[in-house]
């Protein structure tokens, strides 16, 4: 492969970075191919020097990606760091998507369940206000006891939500170091 095919390469592969940030790393990779050429090397063997311009992107979209994550701290931005390590092998897709997948199964059942005790709450005022089963005022017992109960929940559903997050993201700026080669 010849640098101009090696840059194309790259550059398909990091189409979705901002232009200014892929245009600083294909700039990178640039420098390498000229300094190569004044050290009388051909570009082949400074293309494979470099490594597969697959892996070299999935690499760069890994740490793209968890930037990304630190910047916005959501779910969504997360996630897509996630998915991105697990590109780069099946270590990763073992202990990083297995565990991130069932944690985040176990928060959205919690949340499912703290907003059920919330609805439970306004049906235990809805049923007292009719009085059918019980009435208003144990109803609105129920509803106060199943709202506190909601509103603990959810409030430590949102602790363990951001310590996860947090957790996530320090895992993943770990494994990003230990992909580059660099010191755990």
């Amino acid at each position: 492969m010849n640098r101009q095919m090696y840059m194309q390469e790259l550059n398909r592969l990091l189409a979705v970075v901002p232009e200014p940030q892929r245009a600083e790393w294909l700039y990178d990779y640039e420098l390498h191919f000229e300094m190569a050429a004044e050290n009388g090397v051909a570009e082949e063997q400074a293309a494979a020097e470099l490594g597969d311009p697959r892996l070299i992107a999935k690499e760069l979209m890994l740490g793209y990606r968890v930037n990304q994550a630190e910047d916005k701290r959501n779910v969504v931005s997360v996630s897509r760091a996630v998915f991105a390590s697990v590109g780069l092998g099946f270590f990763n897709l073992v202990f990083v998507l297995g565990p991130f997948i069932a944690v985040l199964g176990v928060l959205i059942a919690l949340w499912a369940v703290s907003g059920a005790f919330l609805l439970v709450a306004v049906a235990c005022i809805w049923e007292g206000y009719r009085g059918e089963m019980f009435s208003t005022g144990q109803g609105f017992s129920l509803a106060a006891v199943s709202c506190g109960l909601g509103l603990l929940t959810g409030t430590g559903t949102l602790a363990l939500s951001r310590g996860f997050m947090k957790m996530t993201l320090t895992y993943l700026r770990f494994n990003t170091r230990l992909v580059r080669g660099g010191r755990a």
